[in-house]
């Protein structure tokens, strides 16, 4: 599965310092907060984990999905880069994260 933005696009955080995060332990889920929206998000460990990289660089959906193979210890294969995918749509969609060719 493909971005309709070519190989070389770098996604980032839309607005950052409005993102609130809040997690308990011995929970998976963490929960998001963003004040430009008013939505509040209840997130996946990988979707926590896009999100948080995001806010601190821009990365190509190649380059999140090593860096997550390497963080979950799992293997960087054609299921991780769907979900991956998947998962900048959904935030883009939600006014989440942009990309630069926009």
């Amino acid at each position: 599965m493909e971005l309709t933005e070519g190989a070389g696009t770098r996604w980032f955080a839309n607005g950052p310092e409005q993102f609130c995060w809040a997690d308990w332990p011995d929970e998976e889920e963490a929960v998001l907060f963003h004040q430009g929206s008013g939505d509040t998000l209840m997130l996946n460990p990988l979707g926590e984990y896009l999100l948080k990289r995001l806010q601190q660089e821009q990365l190509t959906h190649q380059q999140l999905s090593a860096a997550a193979a390497d963080y979950f210890h799992i293997d960087n294969d054609a299921g991780l880069t769907e979900s991956i995918v998947t998962s900048l749509r959904t935030f883009r969609s939600l006014g989440l994260v942009v990309s630069d060719t926009l």
